[in-house]
């Protein structure tokens, strides 16, 4: 997983190495995210709080590709049983985003890496990791180089799926050239 991983990032760094010549063509968006888990998940997790990054090249005026790596943390509800748990999820995804003014959309595809961890008192802790195909859809409007956004962000795997509605705040970072 860690080859995956580091294969991304150098390919990723290489494309926008290879277009910094040119002006504007590529940008960095960092960003804080806020995410709402809906349905089941929404039932077993409280809010998540993470942070993200993306990579974006220009394409032309209204469309970009690019990559987001990022880092969403979940806390279970509290029922009263003891357990404490959480969920980490880093999502690595290829997205399009397709500006029409100010406003844009923006679906994303790839994979998510999940960490579960549970401890119970009397009991111990233990964790385990999987991995997940991941998804996102969002709209998004900016305002300067200040990038405000809403997105559903679902995971699935063997036919079970989770989800959640993230808003994000982040800022553009313009270089090159």
């Amino acid at each position: 997983m860690k080859i995956v991983i580091l294969s991304a990032v150098f390919a990723l760094s290489a494309v926008l190495y290879g277009h910094a010549q040119q002006k504007g063509d590529i940008s960095i968006n960092g960003g804080v995210d806020v995410g709402m888990p809906m349905g089941d998940f929404g039932d077993a997790f409280d809010i998540g709080f993470g942070a993200t990054v993306k990579g974006l090249y220009n394409l032309n005026e209204s469309g970009q590709l690019g990559i987001t790596l990022g880092y969403m943390g979940f806390g279970a509800k509290d029922n009263g049983s003891g357990v404490d748990a959480s969920l980490g999820i880093i999502p690595i995804f290829a997205l399009y985003r397709h500006h029409i003014g100010k406003l844009y959309l923006e679906p994303q595809l790839g994979f998510s890496l999940n960490k579960a961890k549970v401890k119970a008192s009397g009991i111990g802790s233990m964790s385990a990791s999987d991995n997940s195909f991941g998804y996102a859809v969002g709209v998004g409007y900016m305002i300067n180089s200040i990038d405000l956004s809403l997105r559903y962000q679902g995971l699935s795997q063997a036919g079970e799926g989770s989800g959640f509605i993230g808003l994000r705040v982040g800022y553009n970072f313009n270089i090159g050239g």
